[in-house]
């Protein structure tokens, strides 16, 4: 069977650019050339594919991707009384906040905390209901969960190295935001840009044109904590009730980076690391600070790297929960959905050894890549338009 609105020759051709455009989302552009060359029966060298011009195909269709998801952001936003940067035109304009109902009842909190208390054996470590900082919001209130993180990749030289440049020269790297929204449903959609700011304009616009912003309730951020990510959220979203949550992956692994600098030998280090970890998962910031602030000076290799640990935690302070009380409520503690999606998106094809890449074709790669995860390759082929839809309601509507 072929499409209704082409013919044989139409099929043809969007299964032939199907295979053009979305075999480097797997393989290397030199593989991709080969395998369209022996699909084609192109054996002679002056008749085959070039990776470069693999390479060219992609980028330029990546940039149309964007283009056309730019421009579909702009009438959805438009439509929905937002200009094209994500404000409201109306500065009065506010969306219904989330009701008590939204937050799961202090019984069932209380509940949980005696159970997490009972089978903590040490005292101090025990959580008071009086020390949780946060809500604890009910899955069923959640507009959506959003998780953001930069992925960056080595970065391609504009020119070769200069005849007597020095071996070693300062590497310079690429960055793609990805988005992992997932709605209350647990329908999802990833999304990629080259920023942040662009990227939360195109968040908006998915959420308003999901339907998911006329719901009232909350949205949830997973951040790694970067300064810059969550001043960004709270621009974007200040009309909107939001909270943001420290992804407990990004903050183990930020511990883990900084002490290893800090730290003289593995032992001490691992058993400081553990310690440490013990207390942010209970939310005990104040504690892992005087962890870190009391560590003896023959331990020390780097007290500038404890120094920045401290901050991080102090300029994170209010985004960091208590994880083990979140996960005995059955609440999400981690951004692991969009690591996934940054490795599917992203790092699975371009962080290799020996790659470089220009940001035009790093965000054009991941942008095709991010298409066909969402299942809308074969929608940009034949109509060349995007949905904008989670799979799930694609799938509902075409049934």
């Amino acid at each position: 069977m072929f499409p209704e609105t082409g013919s044989r020759e139409h099929y043809k051709t969007v299964c032939l650019r199907e295979l053009v455009e979305f075999f480097p989302c797997d393989e290397t552009f030199r593989h991709s050339a080969d395998k369209i060359n022996r699909v084609l029966w192109r054996l002679e060298k002056a008749d085959q594919v070039q990776a470069r011009t693999m390479a060219n195909l992609v980028e330029r269709e990546g940039q149309l991707i964007q283009q056309q998801i730019k421009k579909k952001a702009e009438e959805i936003l438009e439509h929905n009384d937002f200009t094209k940067e994500g404000k409201p035109k109306n500065s009065a304009q506010t969306f219904e906040a989330p009701a008590t109902q939204a937050f799961l009842p202090h019984e069932t909190v209380s509940q949980k905390l005696e159970e997490l208390n009972r089978e903590e054996k040490v005292t101090e470590r025990h959580v008071e209901l009086f020390e949780l900082q946060d809500t604890f919001e009910d899955q069923n209130c959640i507009i959506a969960n959003v998780s953001l993180d930069d992925v960056c990749c080595k970065k391609q030289k504009a020119d070769g190295r200069k005849k007597g440049s020095p071996a070693k020269e300062k590497k310079e790297w690429t960055y793609n935001t990805v988005a992992h929204i997932q709605s209350s449903a647990s329908d999802v959609y990833t999304l990629n840009t080259p920023n942040i700011a662009q990227m939360l304009v195109i968040v908006l616009a998915f959420l308003c044109y999901n339907g998911l912003m006329k719901q009232s309730g909350l949205l949830v951020f997973f951040t790694d904590g970067a300064r810059n990510l969550r001043s960004a959220i709270s621009d974007m979203f200040s009309f909107i009730p939001y909270k943001i949550i420290l992804d407990w992956y990004h903050l183990e692994k930020k511990c883990q980076n900084l002490l290893s600098m800090a730290i003289n030998g593995k032992q001490i280090k691992n058993k400081i690391m553990s310690e440490l970890l013990a207390w942010l998962w209970l939310g005990k910031v104040d504690h892992a600070i005087a962890l870190l602030r009391n560590l003896s000076e023959d331990v020390l290799k780097n007290k500038k790297e404890v120094d920045n640990l401290i901050n991080y935690f102090d300029r994170n302070r209010s985004c960091i929960p208590c994880y083990a009380l979140r996960k005995k409520l059955g609440l999400r503690v981690s951004s692991n959905r969009v690591e996934k999606a940054n490795d599917i998106v992203v790092s699975h094809r371009q962080k290799h050894n020996g790659m470089s890449w220009s940001t035009d074709g790093s965000v054009s790669l991941a942008t095709l890549t991010a298409v066909r995860c969402n299942s809308e390759h074969m929608n940009w082929l034949r109509e060349h338009d995007i949905r904008f839809t989670f799979k799930a309601l694609t799938r509902k509507s075409a049934a």
